[in-house]
């Protein structure tokens, strides 16, 4: 045995897997120490056997293991790769995942097959038992939800409760400054009616001067803390997660390693990739230089044969054609010499075909075919090396990670020897630079609403704290809505930045309440509501004018209070408005 043979040799006796190699009789040719450890059988016993006194005359049932292997070896499926159950001596169950390949000679023609099997019982029990916590976690998970959602609601009670509280507070407090304002204004009567002196028509009428004063309006509600920006992280292939660095909450920089997945699976892909690379590049590159290759010139000294060998023939017809006129031989040795001759013109035109079926091999088709089939060896190459090189999975910046919003039965483990599927949804990491609140507003309010509106957060979780920033967003769908139940419509606020008071103080998640600066001018001029008067359309106020006389004038109006009516135009600061005439 040449040292070759006895390296590969060696490494079959210690492969952890199961290889059996059949002939394409189906006799048993090689079955390594590990494949009787598999399947629970004696070495000695199998080798030189048939597959069929060996396996079929068991018996235990294998029905799935031995079809596998039957159609291998009846070239029916080679290449597959199958997972079955076997049925060892004694009773004992194994899981197997069986892989099938054919054996070839120089030539490329097939010889036999070799089976390579695994026994992957533990794996599946592992996978089993993960299953079974994974619905376990799910069932912890909903039961926690429902907590959070009664809590959810127990605190909009609470919150109804304090804004109630609040209106009655102020309602109070109006209704307070509402009687010092009447009893105030009765002393003045009083006043006025003990001291009586001069009083002009005009002085009489003028009951309100305009004079410029802040108005603003707000909507308030509530919402949750998130990241302005959520990047979910996908698996880039499948495999085992080898390592775990982070826990969901967790703050990251750029470029911290958080999770390490297991690439030995893809590393085989890569080798694969690899040899399919060279031998398309090896094929289109003798399809390049295929006029000067080795089979043209076969081609070629193959017609100059033919055509030397019936050069040669039809001399010696000559020949003899010479001596038959001359009685020398017998007119069945000249037949011989014309069946030569025909013969050897067939094998020249056959030769020739051969030449030009050859030369069309490398033609512009199959030139192009071939290109085409190391683009894709290519592609596949690209695509694995670039899978290979994120094995790594790394934070693309800084920020925080946080669960996916993804549904039940897609989240997935990532403790360590969990299995992940290629485009699973593992993490997603947010952007703590600024941050954003999803809110609901009712319908009666949406219309006072646009985009880059101010807004003011606060929270009870980070007193003293008040955060700026602006509607980003807001739907054009409402949501929700029943017979007793406004809808409602999603909107978007974008705290574009934090201070670092606010960056040590604020978690994601946190509650907070807002406030929405629908309308703000410092410089509105406010009239009470009986003196403003709509009329077929329009709105009039009575001013009197400064040689005593009163004219009705139209105005625009803008905001309304409860008691009085902002004037966008038709009356400036220092006028004075007169009551109607009842």
């Amino acid at each position: 045995m040449n040292p070759a043979d006895h390296l590969h040799q060696n490494i079959l006796e210690n492969m952890r897997d199961g290889v059996m190699a059949l002939d394409l009789q189906g006799r048993i040719t090689l079955f390594n120490p590990a494949a009787a450890e598999v399947l629970g059988l004696d070495r000695n016993q199998v080798l030189g056997k048939t597959f069929a006194e060996v396996f079929l005359a068991m018996d235990e049932v294998n029905d799935e293991f031995n079809q596998v292997v039957l159609d291998a070896v009846l070239q029916k499926s080679v290449g597959r790769r199958d997972t079955v159950e076997f049925i060892r001596p004694g009773g004992a169950r194994a899981a197997l995942t069986v892989t099938s390949s054919y054996l070839r000679r120089e030539g490329d023609e097939a010889c036999g097959v070799i089976v390579v099997f695994s026994d992957i019982t533990q794996i599946r029990t592992l996978q089993e038992q993960e299953r079974e916590n994974n619905r376990q976690l799910a069932k912890a998970y909903g039961d926690l939800e429902e907590s959070n959602t009664k809590l959810t609601q127990a605190l909009k009670k609470v919150q109804v409760v304090r804004v109630a509280a609040t209106l009655g507070i102020i309602l109070f407090f109006v209704g307070l400054g509402l009687y010092h304002f009447q009893v105030f204004s009765g002393l003045k009567r009083m006043t006025a009616t003990t001291e009586p002196g001069p009083v002009s028509g005009q002085d009489a009428m003028a009951v309100h001067t305009l004079a410029p004063q802040r108005l603003a309006a707000a909507i308030s509600l509530s919402g949750r803390l998130q990241p302005v920006e959520e990047v979910v992280v996908t698996a880039p292939f499948e495999a085992r997660i080898l390592e775990n660095h982070f826990i969901f909450g967790q703050k990251v920089q750029q470029g911290d390693l958080l999770l390490l997945l297991d690439s030995s699976e893809l590393e085989v892909k890569l080798r694969e990739a690899r040899s399919n690379q060279i031998k398309a590049r090896q094929k289109y590159e003798e399809l390049l230089g295929w006029d000067s290759g080795t089979e043209m010139a076969k081609a070629r000294r193959s017609v100059e044969r033919a055509e030397f060998d019936l050069e040669t023939k039809r001399r010696k017809l000559e020949e003899d054609e010479l001596l038959f006129s001359k009685g020398l031989i017998s007119g069945d040795a000249l037949d011989r010499s014309k069946n030569e001759v025909e013969s050897a013109v067939t094998s020249v035109i056959s030769s020739r075909e051969d030449l030009e079926s050859t030369r069309h091999k490398g033609g512009p088709e199959n030139l192009n075919i071939a290109r085409m089939e190391l683009e894709n060896a290519q592609a596949r190459l690209d695509e694995v090396e670039g899978q290979l090189a994120q094995a790594e999975i790394r934070a693309p910046f800084s920020g925080v990670v946080i669960r996916p919003s993804v549904e039940d039965d897609k989240k997935v483990s990532l403790e360590r020897g969990s299995r992940v599927q290629s485009g699973a949804s593992l993490f997603a990491l947010g952007n703590l630079e600024g941050l954003r609140v999803m809110g609901k507003v009712d319908e009666v309010d949406i219309g006072r609403l646009s985009v880059g509106q101010a807004v003011r957060a606060r929270g009870d979780a980070f007193p003293g704290v008040i955060l700026s920033g602006h509607v980003a967003h807001i739907s054009a769908q409402a949501t929700g809505g029943t017979s007793h139940q406004a809808p409602t419509f999603d909107i978007q606020i974008t705290i574009p930045e934090l201070t670092p008071e606010a960056e040590q103080m604020i978690r994601v998640g946190m509650s907070s309440d807002l406030e929405i600066q629908v309308h703000d001018n410092p410089n509105a001029l406010l009239a009470p509501l009986r003196l403003v008067r709509s009329v077929g359309g329009r709105s009039l106020v009575r001013v009197a004018t400064p040689d005593g006389e009163i004219e009705e004038r139209e105005v625009e109006t803008g905001m309304t209070t409860l008691r009085e009516v902002e004037i966008v135009s038709g009356v400036q600061a220092g006028d004075r408005l007169a009551e109607w005439e009842r």
